[in-house]
C-alpha cells in the first residue's frame, strides 16, 4: 500500500528570518536596528559562521558583505547556495568593487547594494526579497509534494500491476494528471515572477497577475484532487464535517472558472459528513458531462427534506435515451459518449454510496437530466 505521511498542519505565521553577514560592527548593526521591527534577525561577522547558521535554519533574506577577511562574500555565496538555493541573498558593495558586484549576480546573488545604504532602499529591497523567498519555498513544497505522490503511485502500480477496477483506475487518473500538472504549476509560477516584477498601478499587469493567481489556486486545488484520488486506491478516507453548498460554490469558482452557465442555489450551512473532495470529483464529473453534452445551464440545488440532505444536479443538455437512463449507473461500466471510458459515473457511483447518499438519474422536464444524491444527516 501507498506509504505516505500525512501533510502537517500550516504552521503560525512568523516574522521572515534576516541573516546579516559583515566584518564591520557599523553597518552590521545599523542594519540590524533598521530591520528589527519586521524581521527576525541575527549577525555574522564572518562568512564561515554565517554559513553555519544557514546550515541550521532557514532564512528569507541573507545579505553579506563582498569584502570581508579569510573568506569574501563571492566564496561565501558560492557555499551558500550549495545549502539553500531558494533564500534571496543581498550583497553589499563599495563603490569601487561593482564588477564583484556583478559576479556575484552571476553566481545567484539576486541583488546588490552599495555602501553607505540609503535606508528606505534598503527595507524596501528586503521586504520584496522575503516575500519572493516564501513564495518560491512554498513552490517547491508544492512541487516535492507532487513529486512524491508521483513517485507513490509509480510503486503501487508496479506491486498491483494485476489489480483492476476502480482503485486501479484511480491510481492510472494520479498518473497521468501529475505530470501536466506539474507543468501547470510551473508555468504559472514563472509569470507571476514575471508579472510581479513589472511596473504595479496598471490594469492590464494587475489583470494578469490576478489571472495568474487564480490559475494558481486551481492547480493547488488540483493537488488535492489528486491526493483525494490516492487515498482511494489506499481505502484511507478521511471523514470531515463540511458546508454542502460551499463546496458546490467553490467548484463552480476553482474549477469552472465561475462560468455563468452553472448556477448554485439553495441553502447555505447545510453540513453533511464525508469527504470533501470525493463530492467536489462528483460535481466535476457531473457538471463537465452535461457542458460536454451542449447543456447551457447547469443548476445545483442544496435543499433539506425529511431529515436528510438533498443536492440535486439538472441540466438541459441533451440527455439521455430511456435505455441510456437505466444502464448509465449501472456495472459494468459503459459510456454514453463516443469517445468516453464511462468512468466517470461510476466513480460518482462509488463515492455516492460510500457516503449513504446513493445516485439517481432521471429526465428532466423539458430536456436535460436530473442526478439527485440524499445525505444522511450529520453526526458529531
Amino acid at each position: 500500500m501507498l506509504e505516505v505521511a500525512p501533510t502537517p498542519p500550516e504552521a503560525p505565521a512568523t516574522r521572515p528570518k534576516v541573516l546579516i553577514v559583515d566584518d564591520e560592527l557599523g553597518p552590521r548593526e545599523s542594519i540590524s536596528y533598521l530591520l528589527q521591527e519586521d524581521f527576525d534577525v541575527q549577525t555574522a561577522d564572518r562568512v564561515d559562521r554565517g554559513l553555519e547558521l544557514i546550515a541550521r535554519e532557514s532564512f528569507a533574506v541573507v545579505i553579506m558583505d563582498i569584502r570581508m577577511p579569510q573568506k569574501n562574500g563571492i566564496q561565501g555565496l558560492e557555499e551558500l547556495r550549495r545549502l539553500d538555493s531558494e533564500v534571496s541573498v543581498i550583497m553589499l558593495t563599495g563603490y569601487g568593487a561593482l564588477a564583484s558586484a556583478q559576479v556575484a549576480m552571476s553566481l545567484g546573488a539576486n541583488e546588490y547594494l552599495k555602501k553607505p545604504f540609503d535606508v528606505e532602499v534598503m527595507l524596501q529591497t528586503v521586504h520584496r526579497h522575503a516575500r519572493l523567498t516564501i513564495e518560491r519555498k512554498k513552490r517547491s513544497g508544492l512541487f516535492k509534494q507532487l513529486e512524491e505522490m508521483y513517485e507513490s503511485v509509480k510503486r503501487e502500480q508496479k506491486k498491483n500491476q494485476l489489480q483492476a477496477g476502480y482503485g486501479q483506475a484511480a491510481a492510472e487518473m494520479v498518473h497521468d494528471i501529475c505530470n501536466p500538472l506539474v507543468v501547470a504549476i510551473g508555468y504559472t509560477n514563472m509569470l507571476l515572477d514575471e508579472a510581479r516584477h513589472l511596473p504595479t498601478g496598471q490594469p492590464a499587469i494587475d489583470r494578469m497577475i490576478q489571472y495568474a493567481e487564480t490559475l494558481d489556486k486551481c492547480a493547488s486545488f488540483c493537488l488535492h484532487l489528486a491526493e483525494s484520488w490516492r487515498q482511494t486506491t489506499r481505502h484511507a478516507r478521511e471523514v470531515e464535517h463540511f458546508d454542502l453548498f460551499a463546496t458546490a460554490a467553490e467548484t463552480k469558482n476553482v474549477l469552472f472558472f465561475d462560468s455563468p452557465k452553472i448556477e448554485i442555489s439553495g441553502v447555505t450551512g447545510a453540513v453533511v459528513n464525508g469527504v470533501r473532495y470525493d463530492i467536489v470529483r462528483i460535481l466535476q464529473n457531473l457538471i463537465k458531462n452535461a457542458l460536454e453534452a451542449g447543456a447551457s445551464r447547469v443548476t445545483v440545488n442544496i435543499r433539506p427534506a425529511g431529515g436528510r440532505t438533498i443536492m440535486t444536479i439538472a441540466d438541459n443538455g441533451s440527455g439521455f435515451t430511456p435505455e441510456g437512463l437505466k444502464t448509465i449507473l449501472k456495472k459494468p461500466v459503459e459510456s454514453t459518449k463516443s469517445h468516453g471510458t464511462g468512468l466517470g459515473l461510476t466513480i460518482c457511483r462509488h463515492i455516492a454510496t460510500a457516503h449513504n447518499a446513493g445516485l439517481n438519474a432521471e429526465a428532466r422536464p423539458g430536456g436535460g437530466t436530473v442526478f439527485t444524491l440524499s445525505f444522511p444527516p450529520a453526526t458529531a
